[in-house]
């Protein structure tokens, strides 16, 4: 007897299947970019940027998926999955200002 897939497992798969996409993604754009990083003359101050705009990209993508979590979990009126979003959604906007506050840091090195 074959099981009949319901809607929230096939939401789980693909939840699970995007987020771990996203990571996937995220890590190889990273990795991908260290050489040209590396490469450059001020290695820190280069580091430093790739760093924020991954962190700045991958919390907006963290919040754009909390979002489409929302507006599912609002249709089927899922009460814990409205909360999770919410919680989603705020946990992309503290990654952006993480992101944004490592380009704000100053890494110079001064020397006398």
């Amino acid at each position: 007897m074959r099981k009949k897939l319901t809607m929230r497992k096939v939401r789980g798969i693909l939840t699970s299947k995007m987020a771990n996409m996203v990571v996937m993604t995220m890590l190889f754009t990273i990795f991908g970019c260290m050489s040209m990083c590396f490469a450059a003359g001020d290695a820190i101050t280069t580091a430093q940027s790739l760093l924020s705009k991954a962190a700045t990209a991958g919390g907006g993508l963290w919040a754009v998926w909390g979002l489409v979590q929302l507006g599912m979990s609002l249709k089927d009126h899922n009460g814990p999955g409205i909360g999770a979003a919410i919680w989603q959604i705020l946990g992309g906007a503290v990654i952006i200002a993480a992101g944004t506050a490592v380009s704000a840091l100053d890494l110079t090195m001064a020397t006398a």
